[in-house]
């Protein structure tokens, strides 16, 4: 049917110009950085931290139309000598169908201890490089070869921790940058507001349990609520219900040897078509 690829590319079109501009890691609970940028997953005993994070995302369709690569996320996080402020580094590539985006994101915290909790704020700079690929856009247009768009933005947030108790509230694409072509918007920094609360509670001397839930809104809400099991505070085990999509999201995160760390998620809903699997390698010094 001659009628198909331009159905076929509208899809893509909109998937891509309206997809949410992150990876939205089901990984979280131990480092919200990428919900939040003042959220820090180090404490007094770290200095640092690194991790390599990779998703990727199937959908079952018959026509092949969505089709991604893996996404990967690298992020360092690290303590300014011996004061009570933090540096992050992260870098995201995100590959759809006719472009690339490549982000470099560049943040500062700072902690305020108040009393016996502590209050962290803090933001970065986004640096968005997307890369088109003109000959696989399949709409009518005149253009050859790739274009490299710059789409900067801004991320701020606040956490919040006393004594097992955590919150935190972060802003992603507060400027909302957008790519236009010919007049009509092509790619969008969506806004978006993500807000966490959990607690732990300890259930004897070598378990506890921790409720937790994530709202993100960006279009639309989606609201993440579960619980965390954690054994000899080295083996942490989730369950959550993605609410808005009767999605279960599994996680299984473990500490391995000597600052060293891994982790692997899976999610299936018989609501929504797409299935995701994740995972985390960490090393904290």
């Amino acid at each position: 049917m001659k009628t198909y690829p331009i159905v076929a590319a509208i899809i893509l079109l909109s998937m891509a110009s309206n997809a949410q501009n992150g990876i939205r890691p089901n990984i979280y609970l131990q480092d919200m950085q990428y919900y939040n940028p003042a959220s820090v997953a180090i404490d007094s005993n770290h200095i640092s931290q690194t991790a390599l994070y990779g998703k990727y995302k199937s959908v079952d369709n018959e026509n092949n139309i969505w089709h991604k690569p893996m996404n990967i996320w690298l992020s360092h996080t690290g303590r300014i000598r011996s004061s009570p402020s933090f540096y992050t580094i992260s870098y995201v590539n995100d590959q759809y169908s006719f472009f690339s985006r490549n982000t470099l994101y560049v943040g500062y915290i700072r902690q305020v201890k108040i009393g016996g909790s502590y209050l962290n704020y803090g933001g970065r700079v986004v640096a968005n490089m997307d890369v088109i690929d003109w000959n696989k856009f399949v709409l009518p247009h005149s253009r050859n070869g790739t274009t490299l768009r710059l789409n900067p933005d801004i991320d701020a947030g606040l956490a919040y921790q006393y004594r097992r108790f955590n919150a935190g509230l972060g802003f992603k694409n507060l400027i909302g940058t957008t790519t236009r072509i010919e007049g009509a918007t092509l790619l969008k920094n969506q806004h978006e507001v993500n807000f966490n609360v959990s607690y732990r509670q300890p259930v004897g001397g070598n378990f506890s349990v921790t409720p937790f839930v994530l709202l993100a809104h960006e279009r639309n809400t989606l609201i993440d609520a579960g619980l965390c099991f954690t054994v000899f505070n080295i083996v942490r085990a989730s369950y959550a219900l993605r609410v808005n999509e009767l999605k279960s999201v599994i996680v299984v995160d473990a500490d391995v040897y000597k600052g060293w760390s891994i982790g692997v998620g899976y999610d299936r809903s018989s609501l929504v078509s797409d299935n995701n699997i994740d995972f985390v390698i960490r090393y904290r010094r």
